[in-house]
């Protein structure tokens, strides 16, 4: 029997839901839906453009809020003038906005109660103590010669075990009106051999996350962030599309510590 579309009004979607309403505007590549529950990324398609990862408020998604998606997904991201307006759509919406305003809150409510009690580290780092000085070196000197200085010297650069599809975050904070960075992560398959120009150009798009932030405000992927990604030179797209190399289980432990580059061995 043929299922009755369903009153949008009237009901939270699940994933099933959110997927069937999708496939039935024609995003029929899709195979499945994930809410998640983030502070800073509204949506990502992932494998391939087969699975849509989008923030949990979602789920009183409009109709309109779906054909938006529905492009999205059709397009396979951010590669259309449609699917770039379809994509600022679901950025404006009140009701996201106030959810991760939320989330936010709670986090930085969450950090300044360890911080009261003194604990030093708010969230997981798995990197060993030699890939925290390797990373700290990378950002040091990236932002001594793409930045300008223009980032402060003591944000943390951590390793995440815990990222499945994303390669990293910058996390923004603020207190009594003062912007500042909580951290930047990466995750920790970049460290993989031959994830050289991956994991340089992930640094770098979370270092230009970081400097539009400080600087404007702003935490997408707007315009603001677009200058500072092609002024530093990472690809300024949402979404990378090169393969990158992953553990074979995600429980496996990464210590290597890859060669710096020339340029960094002879100046950081």
């Amino acid at each position: 029997m043929r299922r009755r579309p369903i009153d949008l009004d009237l009901i939270r979607l699940s994933t099933a839901d959110f997927l069937r309403e999708l496939r039935r505007r024609g995003a029929r590549r899709l195979r499945d839906v994930r809410f998640r529950r983030n502070r800073n990324t509204i949506w990502s398609l992932t494998q391939n453009g087969r699975v849509l990862n989008v923030h949990e408020a979602f789920q009183h998604a409009s109709p309109d809020l779906l054909d938006a998606f529905a492009t999205i997904a059709l397009e396979g991201g951010l590669s259309t003038p449609d699917a770039e307006r379809a994509s600022v759509f679901v950025s404006d919406w009140p009701q996201l906005k106030a959810a991760i305003q939320a989330l936010r809150t709670e986090h930085d409510e969450r950090r300044r109660s360890i911080d009261d009690r003194g604990a030093s580290d708010a969230t997981h780092c798995c990197a060993t103590p030699e890939q925290r000085k390797y990373l700290r070196r990378l950002y040091v000197y990236f932002n001594r010669t793409r930045f300008g200085g223009a980032l402060p010297g003591d944000v943390p650069v951590r390793l995440s075990s815990r990222m499945k599809s994303a390669l990293g975050h910058m996390l923004p904070g603020e207190s009594g009106g003062v912007r500042y960075v909580v951290e930047v992560a990466l995750n920790v398959d970049l460290l993989l051999d031959g994830n050289g120009a991956e994991r340089v150009d992930t640094l770098l798009h979370e270092m230009a996350h970081a400097a539009d932030y400080l600087e404007s405000g702003n935490r997408g992927h707007g315009r603001s962030w677009r200058e500072w990604a092609m002024r530093v030179g990472c690809a300024p797209e949402l979404v990378y599309e090169r393969p990158v190399r992953r553990r074979a289980r995600r429980g496996d432990i990464v210590t290597r510590v890859p060669p710096l580059p020339h340029a960094v061995r002879q100046v950081a």
